[in-house]
């Protein structure tokens, strides 16, 4: 029953996405293109894609929802953890440090 939960998922095509794929990101990880901002993002293994690091900047009022939104992304296909620092001056914000790993069923699979 897990395994057709996670392959229903966004975050299922998340090792398949080209390396600006903004959109695509957004739409993987569930998230509202409008309360982040992409700084970089990474895709890591060979041959294929297996883990994906990337760094967000979220305003204070996303920064809850959008926590949320990742964590609930974790399964048996994909692991995720995130850390949030305080980041910017005039208009302070968090930036949320993401990591992505394919789980085992994934990549049996």
């Amino acid at each position: 029953m897990e395994k057709a939960k996670d392959a229903e998922r966004g975050s299922a095509k998340l090792f398949l996405l080209e390396r600006h794929d903004h959109d695509g990101l957004a739409r993987a990880l569930g998230l509202a293109r409008g309360e982040y901002e992409v700084k970089w993002w990474w895709k890591y293994g060979t041959p294929a894609f297996d883990h994906v690091h990337a760094e967000i900047e979220v305003d204070a009022a996303h920064l809850g929802g959008t926590v949320s939104k990742l964590m609930q992304l974790n399964g048996s296909a994909l692991q995720v953890t995130a850390e949030c620092f305080p980041y910017g001056i005039t208009d302070p914000g968090f930036l949320v440090k993401v990591k992505l790993n394919k789980g085992e069923s994934s990549a049996a699979g």
